[in-house]
């Protein structure tokens, strides 16, 4: 009995100092960001007077013909999130283009548009 009361102490004691690392926080923020970012097009902004911020990209190498392959969509949403970052709401997506066996991978994207910043009027 005092040997199991010993080990559950020991378990008890271990597991207060253990720590777990998550994505979590990462993945809320991102939501959070991309939640205030809306996709125009080159003539709704234009009309809208938005101030362009800047240009975003993103990239994904898939190196191996089983790996995960993002879909079209996720790789937008990580534009709207670099577009928020850089202080923009808005994104005129442009394209994603798709290169198949590269270099180092199997398939790459690459996906571009320009981040914009639209005031509204109250």
């Amino acid at each position: 009995m005092k040997f199991l009361l010993l080990i559950i102490f020991f378990f008890l004691s271990g597991c207060s100092t253990a720590t777990f690392d998550s994505n979590v926080g990462i993945y809320a923020e991102n939501k959070i960001r991309k939640s205030v970012v809306e996709r125009y097009t080159n003539y709704e902004v234009w009309e809208l007077g938005a101030t362009q911020v800047g240009h975003v990209e993103t990239r994904y190498c898939q190196q191996d013909i089983q790996d995960y392959k993002p879909s079209k969509e996720a790789l937008i949403s990580e534009l709207e999130v670099k577009t928020q970052k850089l202080g923009g709401n808005a994104l005129v997506f442009d394209s994603c283009l798709v290169n198949r066996t590269t270099g180092s991978c199997h398939t790459q994207i690459h996906c571009n548009g320009m981040a914009y910043q639209i005031t509204y009027n109250k």
